[in-house]
């Protein structure tokens, strides 16, 4: 017999950053929060790893940023693209009058991060984690609105929760977007990762990103004097078996002089994995009673490194939509299209220009012309690498002042820089 429950404020499906940072947030103005997550933490999750300089007053903002520095965070000053024979740096630095939050972005590994904020929620007098429990998909009332979540316990089976909202933070493959009818593949971003750590690399203070003939490397120094990977490619290029995985990824790696290189005499960590596909889309991203952030809301694949961004500043324009319906049930329709509104204006042109990345990647030539550019003209490679670091806004891509600070920046970099 499903039991039910009617004491929360809010229900949140996932406990990753999109997930624990809404809960955190929401519980600090003192709504009762329930978190649920089929996992147990500490648990491996395939991932780039890096948080951009934006990121930072985002953690510090929910109390986790000293915590995440304590932890042996390592701190990445810029990115060094490669590709073609061509190569670029772009360092995290002041463009024009434009704020700098601070001058690096941070990388750490996923059981880390995600377990530092699950055990912050855990220690909130106003939010119940529930380990191990898995979401079955959103409850309605008569009038259709959204008002729990079905559940399994893994020691007493069905569940059933009520609540005065619900927030889907449950990832690419979110039930709570599957069951509001929102959620489908996109076949035109049919991407995989395989994804690696490595020990032995010599330290640098740079994020990398390697281009290959349809495919690419994203990589960043992380915590514990590992170097994290992640080889990107089409579905179709995926070998089967994990017993080829390994060829499949060296394979790749001797197609990347400047990383094979840096691999040279290092050990694998652990087995490689794989994840995908990385791109789905949602119709909607809220309704009475619902909401979705972080990848729930739709995922493209991580050349820029902004996921944990739109999952940190997503929980931050979510909590507050929550909390003003909360707070006035009578505009809640309001504050859930502000939400919408507020996620197209952030992220709406950085979805876009992701796409258009995805598509130029496809070409080597257009590769290795952005790249030459790039590397003759460093101010501007810094301007791109501060927009991928999220303290650029779209819209300052759109003032003259801006191109031209950056364009005055004419130091020389070496082709291996």
């Amino acid at each position: 017999m499903i039991q039910r429950t009617y004491d929360y404020d809010v229900l949140i499906a996932g406990a990753g950053p999109g997930g624990t940072h809404t809960a955190l947030r929401l519980a600090k103005r003192g709504y009762r929060v329930a978190i649920f997550d089929k996992r147990t933490f500490p648990r491996k999750k395939p991932c780039g790893e890096f948080m951009s300089p934006e990121c930072l007053p985002l953690l510090d903002e929910i109390g986790l940023k000293e915590t995440v520095l304590d932890h042996g965070a390592s701190r990445v000053s810029g990115m060094r693209l490669h590709g073609f024979g061509q190569a670029a740096r772009g360092n995290y630095t002041r463009i024009g009058e434009l704020r700098l939050p601070s001058g690096f972005g941070v990388a750490l590994r996923r059981e880390v991060l995600d377990t530092l904020t699950v055990e912050a929620a855990k220690a909130h007098e106003n939010i119940d984690v529930f380990e191990g429990w898995s979401v079955s998909g959103p409850t309605f009332d008569e009038a259709g609105r959204v008002h729990g979540l079905r559940l399994r316990d893994p020691q007493h089976g069905a569940r059933e929760f009520r609540s005065r909202f619900v927030i889907g933070a449950d990832g690419l493959r979110s039930r709570v977007a599957q069951g509001m009818g929102w959620s489908s593949a996109d076949p035109k971003l049919d991407r995989w990762a395989a994804v690696a750590r490595f020990r032995g690399v010599e330290r640098q203070a740079e994020a990398e990103v390697h281009f290959l003939d349809g495919a690419y490397f994203a990589a960043a120094p992380i915590d514990d004097g590992l170097f994290t990977i992640n080889l990107v490619v089409n579905r179709g290029a995926i070998p089967g078996g994990a017993a080829n995985l390994p060829r499949f990824f060296d394979e790749h790696v001797q197609a990347a002089p400047v990383l094979a290189q840096r691999l040279a005499g290092a050990t694998l960590e652990g087995k490689i994995e794989v994840c995908g596909p990385l791109a789905t889309r949602t119709t909607r991203r809220t309704a009475p009673g619902v909401a979705l952030v972080g990848d729930a809301c739709g995922f493209v694949d991580p050349l820029t490194g902004e996921g944990l961004f739109f999952a940190m500043r997503g929980a931050a324009l979510l909590a507050e939509a929550v909390h003003m319906a909360l707070e006035n049930p009578q505009h809640e329709a309001r504050a859930l299209r502000g939400y919408e509104r507020a996620r197209r204006r952030e992220f709406g042109p950085r979805y876009a220009m992701a796409r258009l990345l995805q598509k130029g990647i496809r070409s080597p030539r257009v590769i290795e012309s952005v790249l030459r550019s790039f590397s003759r003209r460093p101010g501007l490679t810094n301007l791109i690498v501060a927009w991928t670091g999220d303290y650029v806004q779209p819209i300052d891509l759109l003032r003259p002042s801006v191109w031209r600070s950056a364009l005055r920046r004419r130091e020389l970099i070496q082709a291996d820089a």
